[in-house]
């Protein structure tokens, strides 16, 4: 099963932003590489906006954040935390939830359908604690 990413509508702006501004502004200037090489990264950029979501397979998530791949067991999740953390993630909003495996190991993730995926995920491990903030919607 797969679960995009939620989209917060100021990072929309921003990484749109960035993309097309990097882009259009050497091009305007005539500055033909410039805008080449802009273009290149503006795609890589847009690669994350497009490429970022979850699949629950085989007993595993599996993320897709742009060209990175991670992976966490689902049998080794222990806790799940609601999280407004603004720490690098591969989740494209505020909204999202910690997945925490093992001792050291916690990934911020922002599921479209909170509640859904949630659901499966608990569905194959019922010993997952649960934060109440995420049980009282």
């Amino acid at each position: 099963m797969y679960f995009p990413s939620k989209k917060d509508k100021w990072l929309t702006i921003v990484i749109w932003g960035i993309a097309l501004l990097g882009f259009i502004t050497p091009l305007i200037k005539a500055q033909l590489i410039s805008a080449f090489i802009m273009l290149l990264l503006g795609l890589f950029l847009l690669w994350f906006w497009f490429k970022t979501g979850y699949k629950i397979e085989g007993g595993k998530i599996k993320i897709h954040y742009g060209p990175i791949r991670q992976t966490i067991k689902i049998n080794e999740i222990e806790v799940i935390m609601k999280s407004k953390s603004p720490l690098t993630a591969p989740a494209l909003s505020m909204d999202r939830i910690q997945i925490r495996c093992g001792r050291y190991d916690i990934f911020s993730i922002s599921p479209q359908n909170q509640d859904r995926f949630l659901e499966v995920i608990t569905d194959m491990n019922p010993d997952i604690s649960l934060d109440t903030r995420l049980l009282n919607k």
